[in-house]
């Protein structure tokens, strides 16, 4: 263990001080906050645009109804009446007005309503909803219901899950294990890459030689994994505390109830997640002569805990369904997976404790494999090893 130690120390010391971590850890949240301002700053720029739209309204009714309803928004009405029409399109294509409606008997009873362009890829964000909230006030006028009875039967209802006793549905129980799922698979990218380039970079200058001399490969792994594990967990503690300082201006957190297991149980998936794809990224560097002749057997090491991600759409409609499960026990897509259900839906302690414990076993399998290839791989200096290769090495009688 004092080998491993000492590994330990010089690869967490030495990747603390690399240029590249610190470039990631302090530029992810960079990003995300930029991100986050040039969208805001999009939807205030698109919120402050005027569109100038004209209608033409053969219902007589339906222009009034929707003035009201745009009445807050940067659009400007005109009516025009149908006499003038090819002159509205005139204006319409030299850029005067955005675009036309054009509202008829016939377009309300078949639903669809003309917005006429110069560019049909053209979109106005305010428009869809308030052409639908005035047809249907207008439809419910002629039902014979006055405003108050409109309001009424138009106003908003939401559906709010509850347990059988009556509480609410936490809203941190499902953020939790989400957002360790987004933290594994942005760590493990970025870290995992700069271990897989490390090993390289010490199989390439010949250091690993002078390293195995002292210690065995396996110390020589160990210590490269407790360092890397150590600096994932740095690297998202620094990116959770630069996110919770932003979001408590925005969100309060004392409605938050957070529970133990659920931050627990996450935590314990990240952590066998990120040994179990971190030892690939390892063993993938000592079994290439370099970094360009490996770069597809590193994009599918990306891909493993992408494809969850991936599949998070179907995941979350159907947190139960049979392939789920079985993504669930199936080894690289175990951790990921588990967290998007816990996100999506409670699931039974068993589950997760058989989930968790084929996890464990599955990293100390890989772990001992790994270990195999990277001792009989990191001292083939000349050439990137082949599947078969691979394969033979995984093998007790290896010669």
């Amino acid at each position: 263990m004092s080998n491993v130690k000492r590994v330990f120390t010089w690869e967490f010391t030495r990747n603390l001080k690399n240029p590249t971590f610190l470039v990631l850890t302090i530029l992810m949240p960079v990003l995300m906050l930029a991100g986050a301002l040039v969208g805001g700053l999009a939807s205030y720029l698109a919120v402050s645009e005027e569109y100038r739209v004209a209608v033409i309204d053969e219902t007589g009714a339906l222009y009034s109804t929707l003035e009201e309803v745009l009445v807050d928004t940067p659009v400007e009405l005109s009516l025009f009446p149908q006499e003038r029409l090819e002159q509205l399109v005139q204006e319409v294509t030299e850029g005067e007005y955005s675009g036309y409606i054009h509202f008829t008997s016939a377009a309300l009873e078949e639903g669809v309503i003309g917005y006429y362009v110069k560019d049909a890829k053209e979109r106005n964000p305010f428009l869809q909803e308030g052409v639908r909230e005035a047809v249907r006030t207008y439809r419910f006028q002629n039902m014979g219901l006055d405003t108050e009875q409109i309001q009424a039967a138009t106003g908003p209802v939401a559906l709010q899950n509850r347990t059988l006793a009556g509480e609410e549905a936490s809203l941190a129980d499902s953020l939790i294990p989400l957002g360790i799922s987004m933290a594994l698979i942005f760590s493990i990218i970025f870290t995992g890459q700069v271990l897989m380039l490390g090993v390289l970079k010490e199989k390439r200058n010949r250091i690993v030689e002078i390293l195995l001399s002292s210690i065995s490969s396996w110390e020589l792994l160990l210590g490269k994994l407790a360092a890397f594990v150590s600096l994932g967990l740095l690297q998202i503690t620094f990116w959770v505390g630069i996110g919770l300082t932003i979001a408590v201006f925005f969100v309060d957190f004392s409605q938050l109830s957070i529970s133990f297991s659920e931050l627990f149980t996450s935590l314990l998936f990240f952590l066998s997640g990120y040994i179990l794809l971190a030892s690939l990224y390892a063993v993938l560097g000592a079994t290439m002569k370099d970094a360009e002749s490996g770069s597809q057997l590193q994009g599918l090491v990306v891909l493993v805990p992408l494809l969850p991600v991936v599949l998070s759409g179907a995941i979350f409609i159907s947190p139960n369904a049979l392939w789920v499960r079985l993504f669930s026990f199936c080894p690289p897509f175990i951790p990921v997976t588990m967290l998007i259900r816990n996100a999506a839906t409670s699931l039974p302690w068993w589950e997760i404790a058989a989930s968790l414990t084929v996890l464990v076993l599955s990293t100390a399998l890989f772990l001992y494999l790994g270990a195999r290839i990277f001792d009989r791989s990191i001292l083939l200096f000349e050439r990137t090893l082949s599947f078969k290769e691979i394969g033979r090495m995984m093998k007790k009688n290896y010669s």
